[in-house]
């Protein structure tokens, strides 16, 4: 199967604001793709969307299944998603309770392996108010990978921690897209965020202005500048260093970076 998702002349409304008229996407199967929008582009309807919440007209496969009453139990197995407002996805008075929820009748071994491969075992018998924002995040993330998910939603999930954090945590998940052939879709505002995958989907006003590989997206330096998108940092300084022939094409992250100049 190429595509995890594939969404088709899809329309939605609330009351009298349209917010997708004939909008299509698809997400490759085995990717890490990065959608990039402003608030008020469509993004958060769109995980609503894809997890069944919201009714729509037009047609959304995901994993091959119709998004639809008969399959939605289906899909919602197969996907995992991680908010940005983890209050309301708290059920266990403990991390380790917390993540016995998210099994239910599940295999418990598999709990040892993930808290070991993400590294929070020091967490199990903590409350999640003791955590901060980031431990949480990253304990969700447990949570999600716990239900085997084939498909992994982030809704602005990262927006609130800080750099250091949050880059712990991305390289968690090019572990988590490698190791377990996991599809990632991280839905942001945040361009930066896109160093950490394959792929990015520019969106706006409810519909797909550009996408491609990272860096196609990031030759667009253009197109970018008129929807209020600059260029990461790290992106930036490369292509800067280029021009003096010190980096050979764009650099995602300082170790490469230093690497290449000490060349």
């Amino acid at each position: 199967m190429d595509n995890m998702i594939v969404i088709n002349n899809l329309k939605f409304r609330y009351d009298d604001s349209v917010i997708f008229n004939d909008f299509n996407l698809s997400i490759k199967n085995g990717s890490f793709t990065t959608l990039v929008g402003s608030n008020g582009s469509g993004k958060s309807t769109l995980v609503r969307l894809l997890t069944g919440l919201l009714k729509f007209d037009g047609s959304i496969f995901i994993d091959g299944l119709s998004l639809d009453n008969y399959n939605i139990s289906l899909i919602r197995d197969r996907i995992g998603v991680v908010f940005q407002d983890v209050d309301d996805v708290i059920v266990g008075s403990t991390v380790f309770d917390d993540l016995i929820s998210a099994i239910g009748n599940g295999d418990y071994s598999n709990v040892n392996d993930i808290v070991s491969y993400l590294g929070i075992g020091h967490l199990l018998n903590k409350s999640f108010c003791e955590l901060s924002f980031g431990e949480r995040q990253v304990v969700l993330l447990a949570k999600a990978i716990l239900k085997r998910p084939k498909l992994l939603i982030f809704d602005d999930a990262f927006s609130m921690i800080d750099s250091v954090t949050r880059g712990k945590i991305f390289e968690l998940l090019r572990l988590v897209n490698r190791d377990f052939g996991v599809t990632i879709l991280n839905i942001t505002s945040e361009i930066d965020e896109s160093l950490y995958g394959d792929f990015i989907i520019l969106m706006d006003d409810g519909h797909v202005v550009l996408s491609g590989t990272k860096d196609f997206i990031y030759k667009q330096e253009k197109l970018l500048k008129g929807m209020g998108i600059s260029l990461p940092f790290m992106v930036d300084l490369s292509k800067r260093l280029s021009y003096y022939d010190l980096v050979d094409g764009f650099v995602f992250d300082m170790n490469e970076m230093i690497d290449a100049l000490w060349k």
